[in-house]
């Protein structure tokens, strides 16, 4: 007897193919969505040649400054003035002063220090006032060390230490959630991600009108500083990517990072004002640039091979002693673009799911590879036409890969036919 059958067309045009509902896991490497499709990622520009031995390149207002550990200097790439620096560095802001003088600050392990647009003069602050961040609040300059915060006078970021109700001063966070990792101001506030928690300072004038609060807080272990767009904080935690309101944070659905280890440093910023960037190691030990837009609502990876990445108006990738930024589209260096989604396709009904052929709409030519429960099968499919497998994948999980060698390849839709058989 030949058993019954049912067949479905499941069309997924760009906008639907991320995770959620059918589809448990996407993830995009080396494409990007724009204007409706999927397109080949950012390709890379060299910028600078770096000074013999960098070791660290940072970005300010889209000033790259390179940072040369064995002799403890640091450099403008753009004016190649070069500056005295400490053993170590880990945070690099440009703000500007009440005179309108922009004045940029580096914090290391043990110093803090500012210098000028122009001058090759440094003003170093012993003690020093912050060893994670800084954040300008209310015409203040906040710092951190540890559980202890620093803060300047009104549109003073040199007056650290004229304490009085008016002036500078300092005060101790709420005991519980750990050293201070980063100090972002939004919304009105000042808000310190800590290790294992996050407190609110209301600060208005002078000491007494400072209050803080510890807000609810259960995303585990904070793993990176953050990146602010808007009236959002984004950083990484041990749930991964997580995103703070003002109020409560959340670990962000969208964001497809179950690639990104957690074990590795991961080094957060903003790019073009708009994105989240991070450069990530993923879980098979490769590192790439990682990327979320909140307008878009999807995460994606770069695979641009770098040591040290920098973030501002634009990317910045170091390199064997140059410095890169991503612009344009272009394939990765070795490998090809490529999005991998995995269905579940149980809401089908009861009885034996085959994935038959599919369907590419845009330009150009892909490989496309499904795997099931027991079988796996390649096909070469050009846009626009119904491929048949050479046999049906079988599984309620069925895994897609698509992947093209051309840059200018573009995926508008993806379609599959799909076959239930019920079996007597």
């Amino acid at each position: 007897m030949t058993p019954a059958y049912r067949t479905y067309a499941l069309h997924y045009p760009v906008s639907a193919l991320r995770k959620g509902g059918r589809i448990r896991r996407f993830r995009l490497e080396h494409l990007r969505e724009e204007n409706g499709a999927f397109v080949c990622a950012e390709g890379e520009s060299k910028v600078y040649t770096l000074p013999a031995s960098t070791t660290d390149l940072f970005c300010a207002n889209n000033r790259l400054f390179a940072y040369l550990k064995g002799t403890q200097k640091g450099r403008f790439l753009d004016t190649n003035i070069a500056y005295d620096a400490g053993g170590s560095m880990h945070s690099f802001a440009g703000l500007v002063e009440a005179d309108g003088t922009w004045r940029y600050f580096v914090i290391g392990n043990s110093y803090f220090y500012y210098f000028s647009n122009s001058e090759n003069t440094i003003v170093t602050f012993s003690p020093t006032p912050s060893t994670t961040a800084l954040a300008l609040h209310h015409e203040r300059l906040f710092g951190a060390v540890g559980t202890r915060v620093y803060y300047t006078k009104p549109l003073d970021f040199r007056g650290w230490q004229q304490y009085g109700e008016h002036d500078a001063g300092y005060f101790d966070l709420l005991p519980g959630a750990g050293d201070v990792v980063d100090i972002i101001a939004m919304r009105d506030r000042v808000y310190f991600l800590r290790k294992y928690g996050i407190t609110c300072l209301t600060g208005y004038c002078d000491i007494y009108n400072f209050r803080q609060e510890a807000l609810p807080f259960g995303m585990g272990e904070v793993l990176s500083r953050a990146a602010v767009i808007g009236e959002y904080a984004y950083f990484f935690t041990s749930r991964g990517l997580c995103r703070f309101d003002g109020t409560d944070a959340e670990h962000v659905e969208d964001a497809s990072d179950e690639e990104i280890s957690l074990v590795f440093d991961i080094r957060m910023g903003v790019a073009n004002f708009t994105q989240v960037a991070a450069s990530v190691t993923l879980t098979d030990g490769t590192t790439a640039v990682y990327i979320y837009d909140p307008v878009q609502k999807r995460g994606r990876f770069i695979r641009r091979s770098f040591e040290k990445c920098a973030f501002g108006n634009n990317v910045y990738t170091m390199r064997g002693g140059s410095a890169y930024r991503l612009t344009g589209k272009a394939l990765p260096s070795a490998g090809t673009c490529k999005l991998v989604a995995e269905f579940a396709l149980t809401d089908l009904g009861e009885g034996e799911k085959r994935l038959e052929a599919v369907r590419i709409s845009g330009n150009g030519t892909f490989s496309v590879t499904a795997a099931g429960e027991e079988d796996a099968v390649t096909v070469s499919v050009a846009a626009g036409d119904w491929v048949r497998l050479p046999a049906a994948v079988r599984g309620e999980d069925l895994t897609l890969t698509v992947s093209t060698g051309q840059s200018a390849a573009v995926l508008r839709c993806l379609d599959l036919r799909v076959r239930r058989e019920d079996r007597i």
